[in-house]
This record gives structure tokens, sequence and C-alpha cells, in this order.
């Protein structure tokens, strides 16, 4: 796994040379990935942050024939999610997303911090005003860190205390956007590559993927939109202990629906609904439904 390592660390440098290399940009910000990434700043923002409130339930387990059945542990999940993104310049930014969470079964609940996640996006393309029919297309990076315990780790029948996978995970993707008309829509693709890790008995790898969001929308006036999408997300077999794990390829797809709403000069209120696991064909996943509501504000 080391020269896979050095692969992705080769990527994160290149993303960073190139961004040294380009000139100034003004369009809008980028919405292809969809709910993906909680927050993404705009070329004329320095500073930005994101605290949004979700909460999920309807958890069930889809087995490798796709059918779903009750899925024990938590009937539901809280989550407040923080995040603040910094712009070195107008075309490349970093953020940093911090979750806490509180999972529910009856009267009993328990709460922790869940995975931090750090990324990056540079703004390979972003055309001016007078070029609306031109995307924005930029190359994304980011890395979750596998803080919250799995549900290999949990000390719990209830599995209460598991909030994670267990495995950092490293993405690397493009995202593409058409914003500056009436219509909207945009295309992201990105490869899923986590990391190797010791999981209860066995030392555990999920598998390489491949996430695609697609998205589509409506401007309303000014900055306000509405856009729904669909995400897709495939993974190749598990390996326990190096061994690959017949039957276990994971297939997922979601569908949200997702407003912005801004009241004032630099502030957005965002709604969010998304339904994950009902819609197409799906496979050793869980199902979930949730709705979220979340303030972005930009300080400089």
């Amino acid at each position: 796994m080391q020269w896979f390592i050095r692969l992705k660390l080769i990527i994160l440098m290149a993303i960073c040379y190139l961004s040294a290399q380009s000139g100034s940009a003004l369009a809008c910000a980028s919405c292809g990935s969809g709910s993906d990434d909680p927050l993404i700043l705009w070329p004329s923002e320095q500073l930005k942050t994101y605290l949004g409130f979700s909460t999920s339930n309807r958890f069930e387990a889809v087995d490798p024939e796709g059918k779903r059945g009750r899925e024990s542990g938590p009937t539901s999940r809280d989550s407040l999610t923080m995040a603040i993104g910094k712009a070195l310049r107008n075309d490349l930014f970093f953020t940093l997303t911090l979750p806490l969470q509180q999972n529910r079964l009856g009267s009993n609940s328990l709460r922790s911090v869940g995975d931090p996640m750090l990324a990056a996006r540079w703004s390979w393309l972003v055309p001016d005003f007078t070029e609306p029919f031109v995307p924005q297309v930029q190359l994304m990076g980011s890395y979750k860190f596998a803080n919250s315990r799995a549900l290999q780790e949990s000390d719990r029948s209830d599995l209460l205390d598991a909030f994670g996978t267990g495995i950092p995970e490293t993405k690397l993707g493009i995202d593409t956007f058409w914003g500056q008309n009436f219509v909207k829509g945009g295309f992201a693709l990105a490869g899923l590559f986590p990391e190797e890790r010791k999981l209860g008995r066995f030392t555990v790898f999920p598998g390489n993927g491949v996430r695609t969001t697609a998205t589509l929308g409506i401007a309303l006036r000014d900055n306000d939109k509405i856009l729904v999408g669909v995400v897709n997300e495939i993974r190749e077999r598990r390996r326990n202990d190096g061994v690959r794990v017949e039957g276990s390829e994971v297939l997922s797809n979601a569908i949200f629906l997702t407003l912005d709403w801004s009241p004032a000069q630099h502030h957005t209120i965002r709604f969010s609904l998304t339904d994950k696991g009902r819609v197409f064909q799906n496979k050793n996943m869980i199902a979930a439904s949730s709705a979220s509501v979340a303030w972005l504000a930009t300080w400089q």
C-alpha cells in the first residue's frame, strides 16, 4: 500500500503546484458535487463559515441482493456540523469540517465528535460573466480522518457508540458546474481511496470506489436557487486480512433536494432533503432519510 499512499501525495502536490500557476477568476461557486462538500467558497470570498443541523432516520440494511431489512442499532442520528473555509487566492481554498453527532435509540442516546475532513479545491476553469455558457471546473481533494468508532469497534449491543466507518479515506476528483444562467446544473466525479486498518478481528480494506453526482436546478432570484440531484457510489469488494469477501461489492444511490435562500447579503440559509438507498438498485449499504438546515456566512 506504500506506493498507493505516495501516488495520492503526488496528486495532491500537483494540485497545489498547478494552483500556484493559475490566474485570477470570476464566477459563481460550484455545486456539481451536491451535498458532498458542505462548504464551497465563491471566488470573491476569503473567509466563510458553515453551521448546519441534520437529522437522519429510517435506517434499513440493504443486503447483497438489494433487499432491505430493519437495521439494528440507533433509530435516529442528529448531527451538528461546523465548517470553515479560507481562500489562499481567488481560485484556491481550503476547508475544515467537523461534525458533532448524537445517536438515539428509544430513551437512550450517546454523543461523539464525528470524522473531521480537510478539503481543498482549485478552480482550473472559471469563466467570467461574459461567457455564461462556459462551466466552472474545479479539481477537488479531501482527507477524512478516522476519529469516530466503527461498528466493528462497538462495546455496546445497541451500537450507540458507533459513529463512523473507522477508516481514513482520501477523495480526489473533478467538479463541473454551469451556474451563470437561469437553468443550472453540474456533474462531479471522484475516486474514493480508503486506507487499510485493523477493526475488530480483521484488518479491513473497504475497497476503492467511485462517486458520481449530477445536479439540475433553477435560479429563483439573486443568489437564491433550488437544485435536485442524484448521487451514485460503487465500491469494489471488501478485503478482510487481505482476502476478498465474495458478494461484498457496494452499490449505493441517493437523491437530494437543496434550496439556497439569501435573507441578507453575505448570508445564506440552506434547506436539504436526502433519501439514500431507496431509489434505483442498491446493495451492501445502509438506507436512510435525512433533512438539514444550515447557515452559511461570508466574513471577508
